[in-house]
């Protein structure tokens, strides 16, 4: 059970490793092609990769770009062939940037593939106030 867990923290980190490399196919590598979204800066649900194409088509490209994420606490449950992950990220800017730090609580539901690997089919994002803190 602890290296699925492993096989799917090391899935969910590669899509953080790929978005900052400005990956987006190492990103979407990890994600069911059908799979819906809440994120954290978009009100309607994202339903599928043509959605989720449009929402990042639609970000300002000279928006500030973060510097690090930081994925940590997680809790991995498994239940055959899917999963359930929560965990927390801390995204940082690059001095200067003008943006605080964010913190994020993450949901995910993982579904494993008949070749074994591991997708993410839902993925829910929820910015916390710089107030409230998480501890590990």
């Amino acid at each position: 059970m602890e290296d699925e867990r492993d096989a799917i923290w090391a899935a969910v980190t590669a899509i953080y490793d790929g978005y900052l490399a400005g990956d987006r196919a190492a990103v979407d590598a990890r994600i069911a092609p059908d799979a819906t979204l809440w994120d954290a800066f978009h009100a309607p649900l994202v339903r599928g990769r043509d959605e989720l194409e449009a929402l990042r088509d639609a970000r300002p490209a000279d928006a500030p770009k973060p510097s690090e994420i930081d994925a940590h606490a997680p809790v991995i449950d498994v239940f055959g062939d899917v999963a359930v992950v929560r965990h927390v990220l801390t995204v940082r800017y690059p001095p200067g940037a003008g943006l605080e730090e964010q913190r994020i609580r993450n949901t995910g539901i993982w579904r494993r593939q008949t070749d074994g690997r591991w997708l993410c089919v839902h993925n829910h994002e929820d910015l916390l106030p710089s107030a409230v803190r998480i501890r590990p």
